[in-house]
């Protein structure tokens, strides 16, 4: 997990990122909201029907975000498998101190704040990257009725890179190949190699 920009930024490694700044909402404000590069549900009874959708208040980038209120839950659903996701979270912790936690799609989760608790209008960013591809995540926090605003949505798929025993463990059975190759190339038929020496 990941608690500021710079930080997530270095783990990408130089991954190819797509933004997502919520700036074509839907006409009406039911769930899911359809964007171009996520779909984005509200989960829930209490809250769902009536603080949930894209709104204006609380932008990081551009004019409109997204925004639920616990004990709800919010999920983003993306159209391809990533492994990195990274947005900005406002208002988090005015309504008491809350647990805020992330739910991924293959399983995994993970706590992002505890017990975080913080003035209006303020402003977090979080950011997972996870070895498995996930195509949603889920959030959820304890404190009830804490209308929480989303904004600045980052994705990206990291591809793995081998370790650098991997590559020399590669070269080594290419060289052993290479030998053995020309051990057969240059040795009379019928010999052994013990013979040729």
């Amino acid at each position: 997990t990941y608690l500021d920009q710079a930080s997530f930024t270095s783990a990408l490694g130089g991954a190819t990122t797509t933004f997502e700044s919520f700036e074509e909402p839907p006409a009406d404000n039911l769930s899911p909201l359809v964007f171009p590069t996520v779909e984005v549900s509200c989960d829930g009874s209490e809250w769902c029907s009536s603080f949930f959708g894209a709104s204006s208040v609380m932008p990081t980038d551009g004019s409109f975000g997204v925004y639920f209120s616990t004990p709800d839950t919010i999920t983003f659903t993306f159209s391809s498998p990533i492994t990195a996701f990274a947005i900005n979270v406002g208002d988090l912790g005015t309504h008491g101190a809350t647990d805020f936690s992330a739910t991924l799609s293959n399983g995994n989760s993970a706590t992002l704040f505890t017990s975080f608790t913080d003035t209006p209008d303020n402003q977090a960013f979080v950011g997972l990257i996870d070895t498995t591809e996930f195509t949603s995540i889920t959030f959820q926090g304890s404190a009830p009725d804490d209308g929480i605003y989303f904004d600045s949505m980052q994705t990206a798929l990291i591809t793995a890179v081998p370790e650098p025993h991997t590559y020399a463990l590669l070269l080594i059975g290419l060289g052993l190949l290479g030998m053995t190759h020309m051990k057969r190339r240059h040795w009379p038929s019928g010999l052994s190699s013990a013979a040729t020496i």
